[in-house]
């Protein structure tokens, strides 16, 4: 019996930094585990020297309702006077860059 490729979810992953600071990846398309996201943009949060706490990695049904909720973040921390840095970061530009 085949196995049935699993649907992939569309996430981006966020984590506060210091100084009222925080980090929003580039939105993406994957089947990956959240706990192995979670982990993947923290590595390359560590790698890059940001501190950060922990990470968390949304979901959306499809693009286009990621799109929005990204851009509710985005607008929301920074109307709370945070500074939102922009990471151009997905797992597979993270894995393709390690090899």
């Amino acid at each position: 019996m085949a196995a049935t490729p699993a649907a992939a979810d569309w996430r981006y992953c966020l984590a506060r930094g210091p100084s009222r600071t925080v980090y929003l990846s580039a939105p993406f398309s994957t089947v990956a585990a959240m706990p192995a996201l979670d982990a993947a943009f923290g590595s390359m949060l560590d790698r890059t020297h940001r501190a950060h706490d922990p990470v968390q990695c949304p979901r959306a049904e499809d693009a286009a309702a990621l799109r929005a909720m990204r851009h509710t973040a985005l607008r929301y921390n920074r109307q709370d006077g945070v500074t939102v840095v922009e990471i151009d970061w997905t797992p597979d530009r993270d894995a393709a860059a390690k090899r």
